[in-house]
């Protein structure tokens, strides 16, 4: 990851509902700056909220919407910085790389962000703490991994737990009320993950608590405590009940009142939404549960609910699937290839094309790419496109000269809409296209797994229905 720093400053504004943060990006003149946060605590789908192209000396300003706290990320390029913004108080903050460190178990790292290093303003405190709380957490965890991995020491780990809880307590007690929440339930879900005593989770961390969407720790625990629980009822509990409510009207609601049923622990009307919302996204594929018929649920209540996070969380999961389904139409993507030229997925229709979505600098992205010429070799009617994702062009250059590409080729910027589009959270993905632009296989098998398979299964049936071959 190339290093850059960034600083920048957030002041109280006039007016209550904006601040302006200004900085400087010194090493990324030219390059796209951009301020991103969750459009919904379910599907994490992102929004940018102000983007600008850095000035020559390095420096940009972006004015924003902000609410009373947001979890946000600051972006250039492939580089990314997580933090957390406040209405009307000004934050200053340095980006730098995160360090690696070789005795630190692999499981621990899980931020693949730059870490903020807080240096001054109104909101510091805040970020402050959670920096602190975070890096108390990892410390423990690394200390306690042997038995962790292990999980035959449940009695261990909770009272090393215990001990930590209590330590947290007296370091942590006069933090903020935001971060009191982010620390409560961090602590929740190492305790979930481990431990897992249900009626004592729900009676410590649940029962009789108002939602917090803005805090993703507890939005984390709560999806993660109720995981299942719509899957249960609606493919081995309730099936057939759940295929009659969606065929009725007020689908989404009837289906509330079962899962409440079900789950009697699931109290209050948000709650139960956004758990049923979340385990929708579960069903679609399964038995007799049309895909047509979840996606309209979904898109009703969104359209009605009175929870702005639910109803784009509703929207958003319905918006997922309809346009990532076997049949639909595949959205466009512009990338430039090694020559600079603007070239269109939409150009190659009128054959099977077989996309190939990598990270130039990743070696397990780099072993899938080295499989596809024995794939072009074989399927030679079949157009090959690779499109690197937030890549430099000299890491495109690197990956195009080792293993010599001779198919379509070509990059894209980590901001561009087509990781939003295709839903992409990690990289390599695969996908084929039929002629008319339509997802044939989404996602496809990965090159190494599969993807022979089905591109000759492919084969077999257009020869099968006399409509040519994509093979030799």
């Amino acid at each position: 990851m190339r290093l850059f720093l960034l600083l920048f400053l957030m002041p109280l504004l006039s007016s209550a509902q904006f601040a302006r943060i200004r900085g400087v990006a010194p090493l990324s003149a030219g390059e796209e700056i951009q301020l991103r946060v969750y459009e919904d605590p379910i599907s994490r789908k992102e929004r940018v909220l102000a983007k600008q192209i850095i000035e020559a000396d390095g420096s940009f300003e972006l004015k924003v919407h902000t609410h009373e706290v947001q979890y946000a990320f600051l972006q250039v390029g492939r580089n990314r910085a997580d933090f957390f913004m406040e209405r009307d108080k000004d934050l200053e903050l340095t980006f730098v790389p995160p360090e690696e460190d070789p005795d630190k178990p692999k499981g621990f790292n899980e931020r693949p962000f730059f870490t903020p290093k807080t240096i001054g303003g109104r909101s510091a405190g805040l970020n402050e703490q959670v920096i602190a709380f975070n890096d108390s957490l990892d410390r423990f965890l690394e200390r306690i991994y042997p038995k962790l991995v292990q999980r035959n020491h449940p009695g261990y780990v909770g009272q090393q737990l215990a001990v930590f809880e209590e330590s947290v307590s007296w370091h942590f007690g006069g933090v903020e009320p935001f971060v009191q929440d982010h620390i409560k339930y961090s602590i929740a879900g190492v305790e979930q993950t481990f431990l897992t005593d249900r009626k004592r989770l729900y009676g410590k961390y649940l029962k009789d608590v108002r939602p917090k969407y803005d805090n993703p720790a507890y939005v984390d625990f709560l999806l993660q405590f109720h995981q299942g629980s719509v899957y249960r009822m609606a493919v081995i509990n309730r099936h057939d009940e759940c295929i009659r409510a969606l065929d009725g009207r007020e689908a989404f609601a009837s289906l509330m009142e079962m899962l409440i049923e079900e789950n009697p622990e699931i109290r209050g009307s948000s709650v139960c939404s956004m758990v049923l919302i979340n385990g929708m996204d579960e069903l679609f594929g399964q038995k007799d549960l049309e895909n047509g018929k979840l996606i309209k649920a979904l898109r009703e209540f969104g359209m009605f609910s009175s929870n702005s996070y639910l109803g784009n969380a509703a929207r958003n999961i319905a918006a997922k699937h309809e346009m990532s389904v076997q049949g639909s139409e595949a959205p466009d993507i512009t990338f430039t290839g090694m020559d600079g030229e603007k070239r269109k997925l939409s150009d190659f229709r009128g054959t099977y094309v077989f996309l190939e979505l990598t990270d130039a600098s990743n070696p397990y992205c780099m072993r899938e790419t080295d499989v596809i010429p024995s794939l072009k070799q074989e399927f030679r009617n079949v157009r090959f496109v690779t499109i690197c994702v937030g890549n430099t062009l000299d890491e495109m250059k690197d990956l195009h000269q080792r293993i010599d590409i001779d198919w379509d080729f070509g990059g894209i910027d980590l901001s561009d809409p087509t990781m939003d589009s295709y839903h992409i959270k990690s990289l390599p993905r695969f996908y084929i296209l039929d002629p008319s632009g339509r997802f044939y296989r989404i996602p496809a098998l990965e090159p190494s797994r599969g993807a022979r398979s089905e591109l000759l299964a492919l084969h077999e049936m257009l020869k099968a229905k006399g409509k040519g071959s994509i093979g030799q």
